[in-house]
């Protein structure tokens, strides 16, 4: 691999108390956001019904043809439903009942001004059904987080489990922060994505974790920071390029990918950038601290027992 740090030497340990504020920070911005503005949720789970509609010779981005599609339903007895851009030509109606009729609806809105517009799918979601999805997406969250944690302890110890389990759940509230801040609905696709970033998360901070416990047993007779500083700069080059090369794919999808995978594609950006940040900013010094406070501790007990 090409080793574009080559011979770094980062003082990482000095700058994870300034990270870990930052950290902080957005968190903090986050729960503002949630309870200022809150989630806006998709039909998934809060039900209802969503079109996506061929806009023919409008522009999706115009806000005056939105205006006036909302009052041409209102004058043709539909609730005006949320408006929103699903890429340039298309638009996308959210009405909260699940009672829209598929045949009438389609027939307003072809009727409507020139008649070139055209419903090209249609979806609608009742409560329960929505209800039973929103739990299912909490519940494999929090198995997957679980599962992980016990992966970890297997593979390594408590210390790391517990500073990947931090780190994951610090990428899903920075990635909740943004699609909130954003106006990203959160539907199946954002749940996708979580799941996608907590794998990713997972597989950078193995990466470090793994170099730090060859080098525990190489360098026996160095302090713990020196070994950690040095395992981080070793797996520097590789985390920066395979991040690079993962982001590339991504903001291609989200440029061109068309309005179904915007907000998938913008889950995926800020979890990867977030995931390669936890690694080495949440994950690795939750892990030392611990293994600093304790490990000498257990030690000293486990000979004593013996």
């Amino acid at each position: 691999m090409i080793n574009i740090f080559n011979n770094s030497k980062i003082n990482f340990i000095s700058k994870f108390k300034i990270f870990s504020f930052i950290s902080l920070f957005f968190i903090f911005l986050g729960f503002l956001f949630f309870i200022l503005k809150g989630p806006q949720l998709g039909i998934d789970f809060n039900g209802g019904t969503e079109l996506i509609v061929d806009l023919g010779n409008y522009n999706s981005n115009d806000e005056l043809l939105k205006n006036k599609i909302s009052i041409y339903l209102n004058d043709n007895n539909i609730i005006s439903p949320k408006i929103k851009s699903y890429g340039s030509q298309k638009i996308q109606l959210l009405f909260d009942s699940s009672d829209i009729n598929k045949n009438s609806i389609n027939q307003i809105i072809h009727n409507f001004d020139d008649k070139s517009m055209k419903v090209l799918s249609y979806n609608k979601v009742g409560s329960t059904i929505s209800s039973e999805l929103k739990s299912n997406a909490f519940q494999a969250l929090v198995i997957a987080i679980l599962l992980i944690g016990f992966y970890i302890i297997i593979r390594f110890d408590w210390y790391s489990a517990l500073g990947s389990i931090v780190a994951i759940v610090h990428d899903i509230l920075i990635v909740i922060s943004f699609l909130i801040f954003f106006s990203y609905q959160f539907d199946i696709n954002i749940i996708a994505a979580f799941l996608i970033i907590i794998g990713y998360s997972l597989n950078d901070t193995i990466v470090v974790f793994d170099r730090i416990r060859e080098n525990l047993e190489e360098y026996s007779k160095m302090e713990l920071y020196e070994i950690i500083n040095l395992s981080l700069n070793e797996t520097l080059s590789r985390t920066t390029i395979t991040s690079l090369t993962t982001l590339f794919v991504l903001v291609s999808l989200f440029l061109f990918g068309g309005g179904s995978l915007s907000g998938l594609s913008f889950a995926l950006i800020i979890g990867i950038i977030s995931g390669t940040y936890s690694s080495i900013f949440i994950a690795t010094p939750i892990m030392m601290f611990l293994r600093n406070k304790y490990y000498k501790e257990e030690n000293i007990k486990e000979e004593e027992w013996q």
